[in-house]
């Protein structure tokens, strides 16, 4: 099953994170290519080098693995309103960021980069990708929820992510019926997408769902307009992918899975839901979509790798 999304209605006071960087909160230099050193009390070692940037765009990271390299440097970018901002100044406005997130989450569609920082950071935009750092952060060790960067039509984007176990005999969360309904819906369309060899043409997955009961020609009475329902919620949510298929008059579309699909479950509990549904202990009976398992594996594993590997050019 894929994991249950984070229902967070009312959430107030969420906890502060002690996590705050001790940095100079002077007037920086207006170059924003010079650097600055911070020494430690003990041993005048240098500590770390903050690059001070006057921007609202992201500094490119320095190497091609990029965010993982740039967490593995020792200098730290740091926007110029950041540094200029207090301890407390920047716990506020991370908090602000995380109640947002959670709110503007509820329909589980992804969130814009722009809104953020137009409901959130107001005023301090210009310190966003510090600010989101802390709200990331925060997210991740009090709700158990990443934050995954996507794309909104040409805009940059970000879902929530639930990333506990929701446990069957101790959830941490529930959903209503409506929602529970709704998500097991997603996990038969995505299980017989992963079956179908990935794609879905329109009118299999129709078909199926009126083998099920669920007509496509009139509302159902737990899922309403289904047609809406699959081509307009579960798409702009992103379970789902749909691009029209090449050639059709009238057009018909392909399904394939989304963005938060692949974030939130995985072709493995894929078979695991079609082995309960057949009553089958062991999934070996299908073997193509069990090589598509080992190679998917396979291949995430070496991205983890790579993406985990020190880099080897060190500065002299």
């Amino acid at each position: 099953m894929p994991k249950a999304k984070q229902k967070v209605s009312g959430r107030r006071g969420v906890p502060s994170s002690s996590e705050d960087s001790d940095v100079e909160t002077s007037e920086p230099p207006k170059s924003s290519s010079k650097k600055k050193t911070v020494e430690q009390d003990k041993g005048g070692k240098v500590a770390e080098q903050i690059t001070v940037v006057d921007s609202e765009e992201e500094v490119p990271a320095t190497s091609a693995s990029s965010e993982t390299a740039s967490t593995q440097r020792t200098g730290e970018t740091l926007e110029k309103q950041f540094v200029q901002m207090s301890v407390q100044e920047r716990e506020k406005i991370a908090n602000d960021i995380v109640r947002y997130l959670l709110a503007a989450d509820f329909k589980k569609y992804p969130i814009k980069q722009l809104d953020i920082k137009k409901y959130a950071l107001k005023e301090h935009s210009r310190a966003f990708h510090s600010l989101m750092k802390m709200a990331k952060e925060k997210l991740q060790n009090v709700f158990g929820i990443n934050v995954v960067d996507t794309e909104v039509g040409k805009q940059k984007g970000y879902m929530l992510i639930n990333a506990l176990d929701n446990k069957y005999d101790a959830p941490h969360q529930t959903w209503s019926d409506d929602d529970h309904a709704n998500m097991g819906l997603v996990m038969v369309v995505l299980s017989v997408i992963f079956m179908k060899g990935n794609v879905l043409p329109e009118e299999d997955l129709f078909d199926l769902l009126n083998r099920l009961g669920i007509a496509a020609d009139r509302p159902h009475e737990t899922f309403g307009d289904i047609k809406h329902l699959i081509m307009t919620d579960f798409v702009r949510q992103g379970y789902l992918e749909v691009e029209r298929e090449q050639g059709t008059d009238p057009p018909t579309h392909l399904f394939r899975w989304g963005p938060r699909a692949k974030a939130e479950t995985s072709k493995r509990h894929a078979m695991d839901f079609i082995c309960q549904v057949f009553g089958e202990d062991s999934p070996q009976r299908w073997a193509a979509q069990m090589h598509d398992i080992e190679q998917t594996q396979a291949a995430e594993k070496s991205a983890a790798e790579k993406a985990h590997k020190p880099s080897t050019s060190q500065g002299t």
